[in-house]
């Protein structure tokens, strides 16, 4: 089914975005839409090639070592940099067979946000952190672990456990 009219305004075949272009609302009763350009980019995925050992009670960089996609080549060296102003969703999971652990976003070198778990057993667990955050050029992004164990254990690379992403958010 076809959407031939939208707030009584006809759509005709001159209404249509180009591809690559979103339809947006240029006015709060939404009479009038225009195509726009905007797109969640810059936007990265990144995963662990292996399994990453943390040591007891150390905060830990995650060295994210495998891009699934980097749409403007701003993820290198186990941080994103987005390298455009704006506004960003930025998130990260960890997986663990611990029963105390944290996982960190740090922004430009210190701890922006971080989540932790505490579980009553030494059993296999997830924990994921997202936050959304206003960036400018040079900003940076990194992830960091924290386990308490007893002793050394590994973050889960199998099926991306753990991993790390962000896109800018259209505003």
């Amino acid at each position: 089914m076809a959407i031939t009219t939208l707030n009584n305004r006809s759509i005709n075949r001159s209404d249509t975005a180009a591809s690559g272009q979103l339809w947006t609302a240029t006015s709060a009763t939404a009479s009038d839409f225009q195509a726009s350009s905007a797109a969640n980019t810059p936007s990265f995925f990144a995963t662990l090639s292996g399994d990453m050992t943390l040591a007891d009670t150390t905060t830990t960089k995650i060295t994210f070592d495998t891009e699934l996609y980097d749409s403007d080549g701003t993820f290198a060296s186990y941080k994103w940099t987005p390298a455009t102003a704006g506004k960003y969703y930025i998130f990260a999971g960890l997986h663990f067979t611990v029963d105390y652990s944290t996982v960190y976003i740090y922004k430009n070198g210190a701890a922006l946000v971080s989540n932790r778990k505490n579980v009553d057993t030494n059993r296999e667990n997830s924990i994921s952190i997202s936050t959304i955050d206003t960036a400018d050029a040079d900003d940076y992004y990194e992830v960091f672990g924290y386990q308490a164990s007893g002793g050394s254990l590994v973050t889960e690379a199998t099926q991306r456990r753990s991993h790390f992403g962000g896109f800018k958010i259209i505003t």
